[in-house]
């Protein structure tokens, strides 16, 4: 799949806790202590369906990523300062410490075989373990729960990057480093009549999942409360 479609179809899927939130009139939701905002997490999320493409430096998800990675980075060195200065180390520096390693260590891949190491299922879930943490063990804040929020959305879009490819005629090594095999469940190439009429077919997919869920949760809410 091409950049285009990792984005349309990473911000649909972003869109599907926003539309819970509205169709439950909420801005966000709880996992324990801290709330889920689904609006912070919209744009994130369409970062992250180009985040395994990272491992093309030269292709324009690479480098769209690649500039994300670099301002995160810039961004993350003067707010350890500023924690470090304040003695702010429980939470707050902590989560920006592991942050910033997390944004070194992604700049690494650029040098990764294309499909390897971003595109397996363990940095999927070495990405995801960083949330269960903050919600675990961090203290809720509004800024917290933004990061939170924020990085959940990516996560997610990295996701449906990795679905989207298993479609493609090369696939996805899942299992890498485990096992170099590629998984695949279709052949629809990138840059074809195929790919644009499956496009079409997520948006019109994801609209009318839209409508269900905020005329069918609407309906069990009003009648619950």
């Amino acid at each position: 799949m091409n950049g285009y479609t990792h984005m349309v179809v990473g911000g649909l899927c972003g869109g599907i806790p926003v539309a819970f939130s509205i169709a439950e009139r909420k801005l966000g939701f709880s996992i324990g202590s801290h709330i889920l905002y689904p609006i912070i997490g919209l744009f994130p999320a369409v970062l992250g369906a180009l985040g395994p493409d990272v491992d093309m430096p030269n292709s324009k998800a690479g480098k769209k990523v690649r500039r994300v990675l670099i301002a995160s980075i810039i961004i993350s060195v003067p707010l350890l300062f500023f924690f470090y200065r304040d003695n702010v180390r429980d939470n707050a520096y902590l989560f920006s410490l592991i942050f910033l390693a997390l944004c070194c260590i992604s700049l690494f891949v650029f040098k990764a075989r294309h499909r390897q190491v971003t595109h397996c299922g363990l940095l999927m879930v070495m990405l995801f373990l960083p949330n269960i943490y903050i919600a675990r063990f961090i203290q809720a804040s509004p800024l917290i729960d933004s990061v939170l929020s924020a990085w959940l959305g990516f996560c997610f879009g990295w996701f449906s990057h990795l679905v989207l490819d298993t479609l493609n005629p090369k696939g996805v090594p899942w299992l890498y480093p485990f096992s170099s095999r590629y998984f695949r469940f279709a052949k629809i190439g990138a840059g074809t009549k195929d790919e644009s009429v499956f496009r079409t077919f997520c948006i019109v997919f994801f609209v009318i999942a839209y409508l269900a869920i905020i005329i069918f949760r609407s309906n069990i809410a009003s009648t619950l409360f």
